[in-house]
């Protein structure tokens, strides 16, 4: 039995999700503590979560708090779930770097670092807060960039952190589904950063079955695979990794899109508000479900019962290197197999990284390094420097035009 689950960001409209997962599964949690900000989402959220339990004679209690001390006392796990700025931040990610020349995303380039720069100093905000209050809780981050928060964490802070994410588990099922084999059956060697990453192998019964995957791909146009990737490398990526690979075709295309994917949520949440306000609704509505949030169901919840039966399982995720990938640095993060168990989690090691990822793997993780330094110090230098070394930022001057920009809409202090 877990005594609380305390989520930061618990006044998103998704969580009602991740509340349904535990409840479908069975993960019996006394109490699911709801931090969030002053205003009407919390207890709309908080509410709707508490009936939906309530209908499922689930027994478990949902508290809505602003308090983040009290949130996560006696909490077995945190899972960070904050969106700094909220949907209207994340629509800047995505539209504004365009407007330079660069990519949109809030994870990646540009706009991933723009990201960091405004949701850093609260995540570390919160986390010495944890630490002071419950220092031995296992901190689930699931809150963008993932890999540049995790690595600010394992850093800064004595926490217990783990990055999720639900590309890698959507890949592995794709390619079981491929094999015609459950997922759990096989064993494979992925090697990545957060949104960034690449299956080398995949093995059966302690052989390679890639070529097999390889072929079916050549043969069968699957949906959700990069053909042109797979067939130059022969590796599989996940669709992220894309904006590295292609970046003239996507920025073409963002540049043509009328509306931003963020708006579409942002308008989207609005809406799924006005329904939650509805004190006779418990069944989770359409427009939720919408978003397709298979992070919840398909990510948390399996960690989750792994944590919990303390059985050795192996999933990807995103930790501190420690010689998981030989040539990066062990204090960096990476996204890689985890052995999780009685001994705690014991990242696989990958070895080298492959040599024709090896120069855009260090690209991204000095850039990652200095827009964490750029926080901690509040270091305009570093902040550019970090964006001008990021491979989706085409230059100097694109870099000090954009971080100018995004200081003077967002009131960045950095000197």
């Amino acid at each position: 039995m877990i005594d609380r689950i305390a989520i930061l960001g618990g006044s998103s409209v998704y969580i009602p999700e991740f509340v349904l997962s535990l409840v479908s599964h069975n993960v019996n949690v006394k109490e699911v503590v709801l931090i969030g900000r002053e205003g009407p989402k919390l207890p709309l959220v908080a509410a709707f979560c508490q009936r939906l339990m309530d209908k499922s004679g689930f027994p478990g209690r949902i508290i809505g708090t602003t308090d983040v001390c009290e949130g996560v006392r006696n909490a077995k796990y945190v899972i960070n779930h904050i969106r700094v700025g909220g949907m209207p931040a994340r629509q800047r990610d995505e539209v504004l770097p365009p407007k330079f020349g660069m990519i949109g995303d809030e994870t990646l380039g540009a706009g991933g670092c723009a990201n960091a720069l405004r949701t850093l100093p609260v995540v570390l905000q919160h986390a010495e807060l944890i630490e002071q209050t419950n220092p031995g809780v296992i901190f689930i981050n699931l809150t963008n960039p993932t890999g540049i928060v995790v690595e600010a964490l394992s850093k800064y802070t004595r926490l217990n952190v783990i990055g999720v994410c639900d590309l890698p588990g959507t890949y592995v099922r794709r390619v079981s589904e491929i094999l015609r084999v459950p997922p759990e059956e096989l064993q494979v060697d992925y090697v990545g950063l957060n949104h960034l990453g690449w299956i080398q192998d995949v093995k059966l019964d302690g052989k390679s079955r890639m070529e097999r995957v390889l072929d079916q791909l050549e043969h069968h146009k699957e949906d959700g695979f990069d053909h042109e990737l797979v067939q130059l490398f022969r590796m599989i990526p996940t669709h992220t990794v894309g904006l590295f690979f292609h970046q003239d075709a996507i920025l073409k295309k963002q540049l043509a899109c009328a509306r931003s994917r963020a708006e579409i949520l942002h308008e989207a949440e609005q809406q799924i508000l006005k329904l939650y306000d509805d004190v006779t609704l418990t069944e989770i509505p359409e427009l939720t479900r919408a978003r397709n949030a298979v992070w919840y169901e398909e990510t948390i919840i399996p960690l989750l019962q792994t944590l919990e039966e303390k059985q050795d399982r192996e999933s990807i995720l995103c930790v501190r290197n420690e010689g998981a990938i030989r040539d990066l640095p062990e204090d960096c993060s990476v996204e890689v197999p985890v052995r999780v168990g009685k001994q705690g989690l014991e990242p696989r090691r990958i070895g080298d990284c492959p040599r024709f990822l090896k120069g855009l793997f260090h690209s991204v993780k000095e850039s990652d390094r200095l827009i964490v330094e750029a926080v901690k110090h509040r270091s305009y230098e570093s902040a550019l420097q970090a964006l001008t070394v990021n491979p989706l930022v085409p230059s100097l001057d694109a870099a000090r035009a954009f971080l100018d920009r995004i200081i003077r809409e967002e009131s960045i202090e950095l000197h």
